[in-house]
């Protein structure tokens, strides 16, 4: 089998390797037919997120189908279609304990596309306990987004919205800014979009929620939105951790940001303003409290466009130029801007849909 390796930093290549086997009583082999890629793996590969270790299998926004089944497994069966919950929780440590399972203590060694052979591979082994069955009627490539729209149900429960009145705004058109938009929406927000990137506006503008308006700028959007003198904003989602110090100055007594950009920034804030102001600066990361399983069935139910938002696939050996559309440009080894109108990029590993 295939598998999409990384080394060092700027350094990937496809293997070739043994199709893999149950090594336990709940393994699941699957045949992978899609897997996104996301942010983690570029940063992983820029090195902008030095966390893997050399010689991980990258990727582990996957669905495909089940190739074999160990002895205790009971749910599952070959020819299932699967969607891979990726974020493994032990369950008995003390993060899990206190409901901080996305935490879990257990998870060096079994973190899919970090510490554990991922998904951009032509198979996958995966635990019985997080693997979760596709509805005929639901595409292997909408299917593939669950585990990036968990996140995002993650990151808006913590939010812990009481009022559909706010003020707020997504910052960034990528998969998680456009998953963003809709889940607020979901629940009642009507949020304003700001990306300056050409395409991916371009992008948006087709496949956001109705009456979303969309800017190229942060503080022009504000006067826009709420006049010169009135430019407070009450909730912002950064998914790109650029625009921090700018959005405090403008958050409104009991604003909050949310943050779920992993990257090497560091930002100064007022201590005096978060405490005065009531102020909430949030992180978030991975599945928390069922969000995959709520995540799937908003794409089983159509509540998210998840097929309308992938915006492109390509075959395994073609990674360098599916990584290069989302600005990842292995060949140069430098991060660069969008050329193209994209949001979900998956890597294709068999005809399955």
């Amino acid at each position: 089998m295939r598998s999409l390796k990384f080394f060092e930093k700027w350094k990937v290549a496809i293997t070739e390797a043994e199709d893999l086997i149950c090594l336990a009583e709940d393994d699941v082999i699957i045949d992978i037919a899609v897997c996104g890629i996301c942010g983690t793996d570029i940063g992983i590969i820029s090195g902008d997120y030095s966390v893997a270790l050399s010689g991980t299998t990258l990727g582990h926004e996957a669905a495909g189908v089940v190739a074999k089944i160990g002895t205790g497994v009971t749910q599952f069966k070959p020819g299932d279609r699967v969607v891979v919950n990726p974020t493994y929780s032990c369950n008995e440590c003390r993060m899990c304990m206190i409901g901080n399972s996305n935490h879990c203590e257990m998870k060096v060694g079994t973190e899919a596309g970090v510490s554990y052979d991922g998904a951009f591979a032509d198979q996958y082994r995966a635990k019985e306990a997080f693997l979760r069955k596709v509805d005929d009627k639901v595409t292997l490539q909408a299917a593939s987004l669950t585990e990036p729209l968990s996140c995002t149900i993650t990151g808006v429960d913590k939010l812990d919205i009481t009022h559909t009145n706010i003020r707020a705004a997504v910052i960034g058109a990528g998969t998680m800014g456009m998953l963003y938009l809709w889940v607020l929406y979901q629940r009642g927000i009507r949020a304003f979009l700001v990306e300056k990137n050409h395409f991916r506006y371009q992008f948006s503008q087709r496949n956001c929620p109705p009456n979303t308006s969309i800017y190229k700028d942060f503080e022009e959007a504000l006067r826009q939105e709420y006049g010169a003198e009135n430019k407070q904003i009450d909730l912002v989602v950064d998914t790109t951790g650029q625009l921090t110090e700018v959005i405090f100055k403008y958050l409104a007594p009991g604003g909050k940001i949310l943050n779920i950009a992993l990257k090497d920034k560091v930002a100064s804030l007022d201590i005096m303003k978060i405490a005065d102001k009531s102020l909430s600066i949030i992180g978030s990361i991975d599945s928390l409290n069922n969000s995959f399983e709520r995540a799937y069935i908003m794409i089983r139910d159509g509540d998210i466009p998840a097929d309308s938002l992938v915006s492109h696939q390509f075959y395994l050996n073609d990674y360098i130029e599916a990584f290069k559309l989302v600005g990842c440009d292995i060949d140069t080894q430098s991060i660069i801007p969008s050329a193209a109108p994209n949001c979900k990029v998956l890597l294709r590993l068999s005809s399955e849909v």
